[in-house]
């Protein structure tokens, strides 16, 4: 029997994924659905959704007063724009002038910004650099993130005057989503 002495140059190639590129697609796939998994579990927290009633909190701002959603909603004092922000989050960063503008030149609407998913004494430094007309707060005890949808950040929630939410903006602000937004003030 002859020895098969055909250059290597010359042998056919099949069409075909080669083992490497078949590994690289099983491990996306295979990364995807544990992504998919690990979005929905259900570890027992739920967040609000548009249309119930805005989960009640407190928290302590950066002035050492006391902001208390419930009573705010209790005396009638209008709807609460709620701002979840972080000091590493650069759309919040983008954002915290246009909510400063938006606190100025709407009073009937109350801002609340609460920094989550963030350290303290980092949130405290951006509060201190930007100095914003309107209340914001350390979400301490991770109540106020574990209420509220925080998967991505900036989160903005619309509370309405009777304490529903209304709408819920995971997105920078700009003056045109402010705009849009459905104030019953």
């Amino acid at each position: 029997m002859k020895a098969d002495t055909t250059p290597a140059e010359e042998t056919i190639h099949k069409p075909g994924l080669s083992g490497g590129v078949l590994s690289l697609i099983f491990v996306v796939i295979a990364g995807g659905a544990a992504l998919v998994t690990w979005v929905l579990q259900d570890d027992g927290v739920t967040t609000v959704e548009v249309g119930e009633p805005a989960p009640r909190f407190v928290v302590t701002t950066f002035d050492g007063e006391t902001f208390d959603l419930d009573e705010h909603i209790r005396s009638g004092r209008g709807p609460v724009l709620l701002n979840l922000w972080a000091s590493w989050c650069e759309p919040c960063l983008e954002e915290f002038p246009v909510l400063a503008d938006y606190a100025r030149s709407t009073p009937e609407i109350t801002v609340v910004g609460v920094a989550v998913q963030d350290q303290e004494p980092s949130a405290r430094d951006f509060v201190d650099r930007f100095d914003p007309p309107f209340t914001v707060a350390f979400d301490e005890g991770n109540r106020v993130r574990d209420a509220y949808p925080t998967f991505g950040l900036p989160v903005t929630i619309l509370i309405d005057s009777d304490g529903v939410v209304s709408q819920i903006v995971i997105a920078r602000l700009t003056p045109d989503r402010l705009a849009d937004l459905p104030i019953d003030a």
